[in-house]
């Protein structure tokens, strides 16, 4: 008899063990689930309030191009056909551009969003797509040595005008620029050109090429239209422009930042505007997070 009470005792604690280490096995199963699922509930909260803040900061960022455009389109209204109005309209926006600590055009709050614009005479740089090599060899003389300005000068009007796309492609591009140009009743280009579409583009490609290029961006710009203003423009520009001068800004480049306050996520958009009279009309959006 004892042999037998001995042998069901030990298949008793094997089953014991047994249910043991299953309660093991499922405890760390439902640890491992209960984690996964809390990290999914935080991914899912984190994505939600960067969502929100994206939204919140794109939302602002629209609404600092509106205030700005609203407001200088009044405070050219209220020049009305007064020259030395208008002028004093234009001389303030290059003074506050100028300054030490420059502020914003306009800049406001609305609950946990933020906004800033800051308004920027394009007219008053000197355009990278159409000054040429020459132009922009002068202008990089004043900072970086002769040959040094001349290469860099020739290497950016040489991607402005295509050098630098394939035969196959430059060739594609310009049957169907010459078939649209035939279309609209417009002349022919010879050649396919690939203007910049922002500063950032400039600076990637040259990269550490120039590392002198940050001592001249503010007076570069990709917007202008050929016109230089020349009643604000620097005396470097005025020496390297080669297009018409006029006496008042034809494009101005409002750059409007917005954010959530606590939110590190910016949004940034640049809006480029043509100067008819009293009012601003849009040629150019750009976006961006920074």
């Amino acid at each position: 008899m004892t042999p037998v009470h001995i042998g069901s005792r030990r298949r008793s604690r094997a089953r014991r063990g047994t249910a043991l280490l299953a309660a093991l096995v499922t405890i760390a199963l439902l640890a491992s689930v209960t984690a996964m699922a809390s990290r999914a509930a935080r991914d899912s909260a984190a994505i939600a309030v960067n969502s929100r803040a994206q939204a919140v900061a794109r939302a602002m960022a629209e609404s600092g191009v509106l205030a700005a455009r609203v407001g200088l389109e009044e405070a050219l209204t209220g020049a009305g056909a007064d020259s030395t109005a208008l002028d004093a309209v234009f001389d303030a926006l290059t003074r506050e551009a100028r300054s030490a600590t420059p502020r914003a055009f306009a800049a406001d709050s609305l609950g946990d969003g933020v906004y800033a614009a800051t308004i920027v005479n394009v007219s008053a740089r000197l355009d990278v797509n159409t000054a040429g090599a020459e132009g922009l060899a002068r202008l990089f003389r004043t900072v970086a040595p002769a040959g040094e300005a001349d290469r860099i000068a020739a290497r950016l009007a040489a991607r402005v005008r295509g050098d630098a796309v394939s035969r196959p492609a430059r060739d594609s591009a310009a049957v169907r620029d010459s078939l649209a140009a035939a279309l609209l009743g417009r002349p022919t280009s010879p050649r396919l050109m690939r203007p910049f579409a922002s500063l950032d583009e400039v600076e990637t490609l040259l990269g550490a090429d120039a590392p002198w290029l940050g001592r001249v961006a503010e007076e570069l710009t990709v917007d202008g239209d050929g016109r230089i203003d020349r009643r604000h423009a620097s005396s470097a520009v005025l020496a390297a422009a080669s297009g018409s001068l006029v006496d008042r800004p034809t494009r101005l480049l409002v750059v409007a930042r917005g954010w959530q306050a606590g939110h590190p996520l910016t949004r940034e958009i640049q809006a480029v505007y043509a100067v008819e009279g009293t009012e601003l009309r849009l040629v150019r959006w750009r976006e961006r997070d920074r």
